[in-house]
């Protein structure tokens, strides 16, 4: 089982501090439960930076605290199921309108 979190971002700090943040919990989630995290940054032009985990999506107006994020991922992989949200990930990534992405774990 895999974890996508796609990070839109925006060119502010909070924005560079949440993909940093993701970062560090899709490392520890790595380390502590050996599951994977795809960390998935993308520009978009929306005023907020938001983050999407499996397709839910939480808009984020401060950065939050590396536990938070583990939490935060780790409740929604538990009672999210991610077959469908692959293929629309896919779908997203081809979106002419969408920046390129880095896949990363």
């Amino acid at each position: 089982m895999a974890v996508n979190v796609v990070i839109g971002v925006s060119n502010d700090e909070v924005s560079e501090d949440l993909v940093r943040l993701a970062w560090e919990a899709a490392q520890r989630i790595f380390r502590k439960y050996s599951l994977e995290v795809y960390v998935i940054p993308v520009t978009v032009t929306t005023r907020f930076p938001y983050i999407s985990i499996n397709g839910i999506r939480v808009v984020v107006r401060s950065p939050p605290s590396v536990e938070e994020l583990e939490d935060l991922i780790l409740s929604i992989a538990i009672y999210v199921d991610n077959n469908e949200e692959e293929a629309e990930l896919l779908g997203l990534l081809e979106d002419p309108t969408m920046a390129d992405a880095v896949f990363s774990y």
